[in-house]
């Protein structure tokens, strides 16, 4: 009995992974150039699925694919040939008096079909169908790493945009309270050691704003170069 609960168990989640691996909807994971979104991230896996060179690539490739199926499910067509004969008796019939046209007609129809097309022609296109079906899983995968390496992208972007922000406050508390140290310091009433601490603090918040915003600046470029154009650009 409980072998047998087991193995259900066990089937219950195969078919439970296979009903999940089924349910992805691409359309979801980049949403067609067609449907318009207020969701900014959503546009921006969109604008980098359109413009980016490599995805456009991936989709070029699946066109590509279904191209050569269709060329190969259409080779057994080289087998037919049409020749056309065109001479004074066929053009004009009354001067053909002897009826030499006979032996020239003016449309010749034949086919050859090599017995090596029966057999190898089926096997071409099955070879064609299965490269259609890898372009498209690449294509799906190019959809499902674009969508993880944007959206991480711009993740960074609004995280280091944050730093900026605080490291732009620590500068301004910074300074204010060397202005307050150093007026202390002019009328005696703080040590130079306290006044050169509070220098060097300021000079530290200088150096982690800058880096800070140097962080925030990269990872914003990094963005641009997923969807081809500047972020403020994107509405």
């Amino acid at each position: 009995m409980k072998r047998v609960f087991s193995a259900i168990v066990i089937l219950t989640l195969i078919l439970s992974n296979s009903s999940l691996a089924q349910q992805i909807d691409y359309n979801k994971i980049v949403l067609p150039e067609s449907i318009k979104t207020a969701d900014f991230k959503e546009k921006l896996v969109q604008l980098a699925w359109l413009n980016h060179p490599d995805n456009i690539s991936a989709r070029n490739q699946v066109e590509v694919a279904e191209y050569n199926l269709k060329i190969s499910r259409r080779y057994w067509l080289d087998g037919f040939k049409l020749q056309g004969n065109l001479n004074e008796f066929n053009i004009d019939p009354e001067r053909d008096i002897a009826n030499r046209s006979q032996f020239l007609p003016r449309y010749n129809l034949s086919l050859t079909l090599p017995l090596g097309q029966l057999f190898y022609n089926p096997i071409e296109n099955k070879q064609s169908a299965v490269k259609v079906t890898i372009a498209e899983n690449d294509k799906k995968a190019t959809m499902l790493a674009l969508r993880k390496n944007v959206l991480a992208a711009y993740n960074d972007y609004l995280m280091y945009e944050e730093i900026f922000k605080i490291q732009s406050l620590a500068l301004s508390d910074a300074e204010t309270n060397h202005a307050i140290v150093e007026e202390a310091f002019k009328l005696g009433e703080e040590t130079y050691d306290k006044y050169t601490l509070s220098l060097n603090n300021i000079n530290q918040r200088r150096i982690a704003k800058l880096q800070a915003q140097n962080d925030m600046k990269n990872a914003k470029l990094a963005v641009e170069q997923f969807i081809g154009r500047k972020l403020e650009e994107v509405n």
